[in-house]
């Protein structure tokens, strides 16, 4: 049961890190989790499974900042993120785990990222300034600073939806009912309230154009909406 447990928390992790980044509506393919549990039976660390999606994203984030007219394609699939946490994981072995590996300093800058994500926000978004400002006001390294923003996304989204007029909470739980419909077979039926809230969430993000408040995600570009 402890072994079922953790193996759950294993897929479950890397599927609500991956797609917080991502920002988008969806769960992670079968495809995804067969690759997912090859990892889990390598014995690939989770905390390096993650640190890797984080650094593909951050690269992303690095690339789009220095040439904002290029067009990056669209993270669609964990399988894109294959290739760095293989890469991290021969890495680790040969240099023989955790007290081999050196910090890697973070290179993405912090200021700009948050700034961006401050001209981001909808003009219609509740308490605008006062979320401009706890964003501004966020301070240490990208790590640290990344963790705070997980906890002001949510904030962020779930105040949203409580605005939101009946008939659009309405409109919205039922999507993400039909979307979880959809993933009949595949999800735990202990995990599916979670699953509901994470779904929300993602489309009360596109509904109202709201940024994912993360240094890694796609570059946010300065909102245009008028509510």
């Amino acid at each position: 049961m402890v072994s079922e447990t953790a193996d759950r928390e294993y897929f479950e992790t890397i599927e609500e890190e991956f797609i917080r980044l991502r920002g988008a509506p969806l769960l992670l393919s079968p495809a995804d989790w067969r690759l997912a549990d090859r990892w889990r039976q390598e014995g690939v660390p989770l905390f390096l499974v993650l640190e890797s999606i984080r650094l593909v994203f951050e690269r992303r984030a690095e690339r789009q900042a220095a040439a904002p007219e290029a067009q990056q394609r669209r993270v669609s699939s964990l399988r894109y993120c294959r290739p760095a946490v293989e890469k991290a994981w021969a890495e680790y072995r040969e240099l023989g785990g955790a007290s081999a590996r050196q910090p890697r300093p973070a290179a993405i800058d912090v200021r700009s990222r948050l700034q961006a994500l401050a001209d981001a926000l909808p003009p219609a978004t509740a308490d605008l300034e006062s979320w401009r400002q706890r964003l501004l006001e966020l301070r240490g390294s990208a790590p640290a600073v990344e963790d705070r923003l997980t906890g002001l996304d949510r904030e962020l989204v779930d105040r949203a939806f409580e605005l939101l007029p009946i008939r659009d909470r309405e409109e919205v739980t039922t999507e993400a009912e039909a979307a979880l419909g959809r993933m009949a077979g595949r999800i735990d039926p202990e995990r599916l309230a979670e699953l509901r809230q994470r779904m929300v969430r993602r489309l009360v993000r596109e509904r109202l154009g709201l940024p994912l408040l993360s240094l890694f995600a796609e570059r946010p570009r300065p909102s245009t909406r008028s509510g």
